[in-house]
């Protein structure tokens, strides 16, 4: 059986309501303090990142990315979240994306629902669409999200993704397994004996052979 999903996903987001920064459980800074303080003022979210070993189960990190590449790393108690929105579906980042970028991101939208996947997007573009700022740069790759059942539609999916190439923009991002955890589509492309993963609280490596059986049981489920 499929395991229950995450409760606080990777790549999500994350609305802070008033008195957020006294459920701050790691110190921040003066300055990120403030910065991080008129941007929640501002109605702006902050996207779920990758825990870390010893946080407790109801503690969030929260990165807060500006549009110059400055990172703030938030860690608070996860009741100072007002709301949550899900990891952003590419079909709804279409309207923030460049012109020249837009044709390949409706096609690669319209063949992954073929496939019975919805696409999900993070990174720059992700970041331009819940602001409003301005991410996307002309050299900026597009991170995308796809979490496949089974192994079908991961082989589709595989392949979709390299029939794309190297174009404008570059599709980079992950490949969602079915235990939550996360691994880059294109080191799985490319078939190495072991893999990076990337876990809700850890990175570690996996035997490749470990990693499609998760999807064969999806199969036979």
């Amino acid at each position: 059986m499929r395991p229950e999903p995450v409760p606080w996903p990777r790549h999500g987001w994350v609305r802070l309501g008033e008195g957020w920064a006294s459920r701050l459980r790691s110190p921040l800074a003066p300055a990120e303090l403030a910065e991080a303080e008129d941007w929640c003022r501002a109605g702006r979210p902050l996207v779920i990142a990758r825990g870390r070993p010893g946080d407790g189960m109801g503690e969030l990190r929260l990165g807060l990315a500006t549009p110059d590449k400055r990172r703030i790393g938030l860690h608070v108690a996860a009741d100072a979240a007002a709301g949550r929105l899900p990891p952003l579906p590419l079909a709804e980042a279409l309207e923030a994306a460049p012109e020249g970028w837009q044709p390949m991101l409706t096609d690669l939208a319209r063949r992954a629902q073929e496939l019975g996947m919805a696409a999900a997007v993070y990174g720059s573009l992700a970041w331009q669409h819940r602001t409003g700022l301005r991410y996307v740069r002309p050299e900026s790759d597009v991170d995308l999200l796809f979490a496949p059942r089974d192994r079908w539609q991961l082989d589709g999916v595989l392949k979709l993704l390299a029939a794309v190439g190297d174009g404008s923009p570059r599709p980079d991002g992950e490949i969602l397994l079915p235990d939550g955890a996360a691994v880059a589509w294109r080191e799985l492309a490319g078939q190495p004996a072991r893999l990076l993963v990337k876990g809700v609280a850890e990175v570690s490596l996996r035997e490749l052979s470990d990693v499609l059986a998760l999807f064969d049981r999806e199969d036979a489920a």
